[in-house]
């Protein structure tokens, strides 16, 4: 079984891969840089509490495609928070973007669907009224 299918099997509706722009989109916008263009993801694949997006972004003129890859504090978190922006040749396809976060998931000793992070006991701030 290959390791997609692997995944998806184990985590079912914890795993999604979504892809927004096909190949012929990222390659008109890399040649016809729009003056307006903020980043842009092209696909996103969620395994658990992990998540990478394959993102355009402008770097010295040009647009570039790299990923960015998301945490949450806790499995039932809503919310997620930037880890990491690893510098390897980024691909739209779900098997590229699935060894990369398996990768990063082994080089740092995390988990699909464990938290791994000390939770730090502290103040809130106050809410802040206008």
């Amino acid at each position: 079984m290959n390791r997609v299918k692997e995944v998806k099997k184990a985590l079912g509706a914890e795993y999604m891969y979504q892809r927004f722009l096909s190949d012929r989109e990222v390659t008109r916008l890399r040649r016809q840089i729009p003056l307006q263009c903020e980043d842009t993801i092209a696909a996103s694949l969620t395994v658990g509490c992990m998540k990478i997006n394959a993102v355009l972004f402008q770097e010295g003129g040009t647009l570039r495609l790299g990923y960015d890859v998301y945490v949450k504090d806790s499995p039932g978190s809503s919310e997620w928070i930037c880890f990491d922006c690893p510098s390897d040749c980024a691909s739209l396809k779900e098997q590229d973007m699935l060894a990369v976060l398996d990768r990063i998931v082994t080089e740092n000793g995390l988990s699909y669907t464990e938290c791994c992070f000390e939770q730090l006991e502290g103040i809130m701030p106050p809410d802040k009224k206008v």
